[in-house]
């Protein structure tokens, strides 16, 4: 398969200037490739890198060193480590979805509305969006009598429901996907793990976080272990 992400000598230091100035070594040096279609999960304990790997891919975080090619759609390569912000976001409209753990939504807009969200940037229909975002929340039980709340009011759980959906459902290229199922029941994140590969039957690319075996078993392709903001080894599934 053709490759999909090329991450190069990345590192990433913060400056606390809280604390006179310490700086903190997050990433070092990393590197590591990805395949288009192909699903690899990053492990390891907390706070040894997993998630400013992630933000620095999506451009939350600019990396003090390194690149990080990403080959998009049309076949163009774009370094997101240097690229021009317009492009970062013409990415993320198009291509490029970042999931974390936490959801973002803008105040008293509907579940149903918010989870609609990434189809209909995509131009989508707004009828068959809100369409299959009712599939998708039925498929991870969310209430029927929840899809016209506003999320802010839901429990964690149901939040996370709504997040992986909004997601799942943007379809992009390449997908970044910070702990998905960890607030779930067996059933919820048995729903959530078949979604995710059938994202990767389409093609999509997805680097998963999540300290969950039974996820990791089910969905990864390959594991990438950090430690002190390294890769410590690479496992093949």
């Amino acid at each position: 398969m053709a490759k999909i992400l090329e991450v190069a000598d990345l590192s990433k230091e913060f400056t606390l200037l809280i604390l006179g100035g310490k700086k903190i070594h997050a990433l070092e040096g990393l590197s590591f490739e990805m395949e288009e279609g192909e699903i690899v999960g990053l492990t390891g304990k907390s706070g040894v890198g997993k998630s400013t790997l992630m933000k620095c891919i999506y451009r939350t975080y600019l990396p003090t060193a390194g690149s990080i090619f990403l080959r998009r759609q049309g076949g163009e390569t774009l370094d997101l480590a240097t690229a021009a912000e317009h492009d970062v976001l013409a990415l993320r409209r198009t291509e490029m979805t970042y999931c974390s753990q936490f959801l973002h939504a803008i105040p008293r807009v509907p579940a149903l509305e918010v989870v609609s969200e990434g189809l209909l940037s995509r131009k989508c229909s707004r009828e068959e969006a809100l369409r299959e975002a009712r599939n998708c929340l039925e498929r991870l039980g969310l209430p029927e009598e929840l899809w016209d709340a506003y999320p802010s009011t839901f429990s964690g759980g149901e939040q996370q429901r709504v997040n992986i959906s909004r997601a799942i459902l943007s379809r992009p290229r390449f997908l970044l996907v910070d702990e998905p199922t960890a607030s779930l029941d067996l059933k919820t994140k048995n729903a959530v793990i078949d979604m995710l590969l059938e994202l990767k039957a389409a093609g999509t690319s997805i680097l998963l976080i999540t300290h969950d075996e039974h996820t990791l078993n089910r969905l990864s392709d390959r594991r990438l272990n950090l430690e002190n903001g390294r890769i410590r080894h690479a496992v093949e599934v």
